[in-house]
């Protein structure tokens, strides 16, 4: 019998913001979110999600992650570790400040 340790994935809960975002995402992204997120919750800096804080603010840590080239989704990591999805789009939710 092997030995196998694991860590207990992230709780997580979603903005009404990301759930808005969310509805309207054609199915193919929606579907790879879904895939996605399994390895997100088990480690948030999986290279595939190319994962960064998002620069330039003062009040919170706001981090992004990709989805692909195109799709991004931002989230915040709050003290006991739990995750917030806040939005999820096209790469213009950065530039935007619509995070």
């Amino acid at each position: 019998m092997e030995n196998e340790r694991r860590t207990p994935k992230k709780r997580y809960r979603f903005t009404r913001q990301f759930e808005n975002s969310y509805a309207v995402l054609p199915d193919e992204i929606t579907n790879l979110f879904e895939k996605k997120l399994d390895i997100f919750l088990n480690n948030i800096f999986h290279p595939s999600l190319r994962t960064k804080k998002i620069k330039g603010l003062k009040r919170k840590i706001i981090w992004e992650a990709s989805l692909t080239m195109d799709y991004r989704l931002t989230f915040e990591v709050d003290q006991n570790g739990d995750i917030l999805f806040r939005n999820i789009g096209k790469h213009h939710i950065i530039d935007k400040g619509h995070f």
